[in-house]
Order: structure tokens, then sequence, then C-alpha cells
């Protein structure tokens, strides 16, 4: 169809955006003008319209989701363990924190934190090298 434009993908509207919608509509555009000159739907601009007019504030909900278990200071008690050893475990932190969460909701936080769990080596990495050294210093030794 020559009249309809291409549908974006979906992105949610930024506080200027909002703004902007409502500015165009108290100064009387209709919401088909408005859509075309923010480049949005015309629901997107009746719903903001309608939020405007019902809540009076444009300011996007909060996202709907689980309330954290924690308080941002439980999180640093949290993270602390991991930043001084880096082979302490999610049991060890959740004792020594004291608040009754999983040990998924710690590895979670500290995935959040950017820190990742580090096991230590059971053994050495070794080359080829270092593996035909060893053997020969066994056998040298044997007897």
């Amino acid at each position: 169809m020559p009249g309809k434009r291409a549908r974006r993908h979906f992105s949610q509207l930024s506080e200027f955006g909002r703004g902007l919608i409502i500015g165009m509509k108290t100064a009387g555009r209709s919401t088909r003008r408005v859509a075309g000159q923010v480049d949005r739907s015309e629901c997107a601009v009746r719903n903001c319209w309608q939020q405007w007019t019902r809540e009076g504030t444009h300011a996007r909900k909060t996202g709907s989701g689980a309330t954290r278990k924690t308080t941002r200071r439980e999180d640093r008690r949290i993270m602390r363990p991991a930043l001084v050893d880096p082979t302490v475990t999610r049991s060890t932190i959740r004792a020594d924190v004291g608040v009754a969460i999983l040990p998924q909701t710690i590895s979670r936080y500290l995935a959040e934190a950017n820190l990742k769990s580090k096991r230590p080596f059971r053994a050495l990495p070794l080359t080829p090298e270092h593996r035909q050294l060893r053997l020969q210093w066994c056998q040298a030794r044997s007897m």
C-alpha cells in the first residue's frame, strides 16, 4: 500500500519524545499529525496523551517483575567477599551476609556486578614439554 509507513521495531519513548508529544497535543495538533512528526504510531501518541490527562505525568511506569530481596547494603556485603577472595563459595557468602536468599540469587547479584566465580586449579595445566621433563625427573629417581 503506497500510503502505509514501514513499521519500526518496538522501542521505548524517550523523556524528550514524551514531552514533545504532550507539547504538540497541548498546542492543539491532531494525534495523526503528532504521530507523523515524532515518527511513532498513533496508538503510542494516544497512550502517552491519555496518561498525561489521566495522571498528570508523562514518566514511564516502573517495570514489572519481582522486587529485590536485599537492600543495597546487603548487596555490597555480598560483593565484598567475592572481591577479596574470588574462590569463595556461594554458601559461604550466604552465611556471612546472614540473609535468607538462594545461592542462585547470590550468583545473579555477582553476575550483575560483573564478578565471575573462579575455582582453584585441581592441578596445574602442563604443556607437553613440562610433561616430558616431569617424566624424565621421575624416571631418574624411580630406583
